[in-house]
């Protein structure tokens, strides 16, 4: 083989990994649950972002049941009933969670906010990935809804280092 057509074949498969590699879904394992029915979370995405106006900065992830195009953000505000279930989630950069907004098809509220309810455990940013596991202690209740969440996720930041 000469050496023009191995260097084109070496180019070749460096692009594709390299393809495969920005276009990693990342992955969640776990339940979230309202009553007895599985959000069934299939899809993460995370994102640096700024907390506050102060320049304060954290992580934004969703979680979710269906793939999400553009910014995440608008999950935040978002309803089960348009866009399926999810968690979003903006922790600060020890992994503490600063907000948490559920929506789940089967939850009376739709989307709730809550906060002490959800920690965070075993989250790591390594490179350009960020994991860990969120979970509740045991059942919680809001309204009439009552949930647990026990997740693991493991996904590449966007927009780099």
């Amino acid at each position: 083989m000469n050496q023009a057509r191995l260097s084109f074949r070496i180019s070749t498969v460096l692009a594709a990994a390299l393809m495969l590699g920005a276009a990693d879904p990342g992955n969640v394992a776990g339940t979230f649950l309202v009553g007895k029915t599985d959000a069934k979370l299939a899809h993460v995405r995370a994102t640096r972002v700024a907390l506050d106006d102060k320049g304060k900065s954290g992580y934004a992830i969703l979680l979710s049941t269906r793939p999400a195009e553009g910014d995440i953000s608008a999950w935040r505000t978002g309803e089960p009933s348009e866009r399926g279930s999810f968690i979003y989630l903006m922790l600060e950069k020890n992994g503490a969670v600063w907000v948490a907004e559920l929506g789940h098809s089967g939850a009376k509220a739709g989307r709730f906010g809550v906060l002490s309810e959800v920690s965070m455990d075993g989250f790591r940013v390594e490179g350009n990935r960020l994991s860990g596991r969120l979970k509740t202690a045991g059942e919680q209740e809001f309204s009439d809804d009552r949930y647990s969440i026990d997740l693991t996720f493991d996904v590449p930041l966007e927009g780099g280092q």
